[in-house]
């Protein structure tokens, strides 16, 4: 009898699948595909320094777990059925695309969830585990032309995807309108993030756990855990302009809105203008001489 290897997006929902005896292998994917460049060149490598310097960790052992992570995703399609366990969040949008571009030959099947699987009863999930449904060439397709746009240079090729629903698909579209909307706005330069956590901090200063759950509220659809909330917040705060404050220590700290900020988040000012882009955004790196802006209006990202 073949065996089935299930690719889960964190340890979560990993380590519930396996208290629910759901039968096969069951592996966490470990990346942060919505941090940093995210360009086929030098894979490993670029990969490698951008989560080390964005997660504060050890260059070496970055480096070698996500060449473990390759290796093993070299071998799953030897080794019978693929189970991939995604939900319905930007986070996990984007890891799913780059794991259909990798295995879209091999026996894949897909638990492609609305609502968060780490909140399930482990019956619910072993319930999803009997009706997933296989990954479809249509499925595969869409992805390969969604992986592409979205580590291209060039963002142009996102455009399209913000226009159609994919029946195959769902969630794409609503995802890449999410990634559009990281691009700095034509309104105020901000990207959708920086302007959630200006917005509530507008209402009064905050300490970390009673703000993080207010960026990306419930359920959530970036997706974004709290090591990727607290390096946006520590980079506002570090801006040559900074946009916010912090005062105190973890886990004590206290983040509050400049009068930059308020300025920026009004309208008043842009951000571009007062601190100078440098920031990937898949395989967009926006500098001041490369920058490209959302336009919520018309649902599109064009060159400033």
């Amino acid at each position: 009898m073949a065996s089935v290897i299930h690719i889960h997006n964190g340890d979560v929902v990993a380590q519930l699948a396996k208290r629910a005896n759901i039968p096969g292998d069951h592996v966490a994917f470990r990346e942060s595909l919505v941090t940093g460049p995210v360009t086929p060149d030098d894979w490993i490598e670029t990969r490698a320094n951008a989560l080390a310097a964005f997660f504060g960790e050890d260059l070496l052992r970055v480096r070698t777990s996500l060449m473990e992570q390759e290796q093993m995703l070299d071998s799953a399609p030897s080794r019978g059925e693929i189970v991939l366990w995604f939900e319905h969040d930007l986070f996990c949008l984007v890891h799913l695309l780059y794991i259909l571009n990798r295995l879209g030959t091999a026996k894949l099947s897909l638990v492609w969830c609305p609502t968060p699987l780490g909140m399930m009863e482990e019956r619910d999930l072993f319930l999803r585990f009997e009706s997933r449904g296989a990954v479809t060439p249509m499925m595969v397709k869409a992805a390969r032309s969604a992986w592409q746009a979205y580590t291209a240079e060039d963002p142009t090729g996102i455009n399209p995807l913000l226009t159609r629903e994919l029946p195959d698909f769902p969630f794409l579209r609503e995802a890449f309108s999410l990634h559009a909307s990281r691009f700095p706005s034509t309104q105020n330069g901000l990207g959708a993030i920086d302007q959630r956590i200006l917005s509530v901090l507008a209402n009064g200063a905050l300490e970390f756990p009673a703000l993080f759950p207010q960026v990306d509220t419930d359920p959530p659809k970036f997706g974004f855990g709290d090591a990727q909330v607290m390096a946006t917040l520590r980079d506002l705060a570090a801006r040559p302009v900074p946009l916010i404050t912090m005062t105190g220590s973890a886990p004590k700290t206290l983040f509050a809105i400049t009068p930059a900020g308020e300025n920026v988040l009004s309208g008043e000012i842009d951000e571009c203008k007062i601190n100078d882009p440098d920031a990937w955004l898949g395989g967009v790196h926006l500098t001041k001489e490369n920058l490209w802006r959302w336009n919520g209006a018309t649902l599109s990202l064009s060159p400033a």
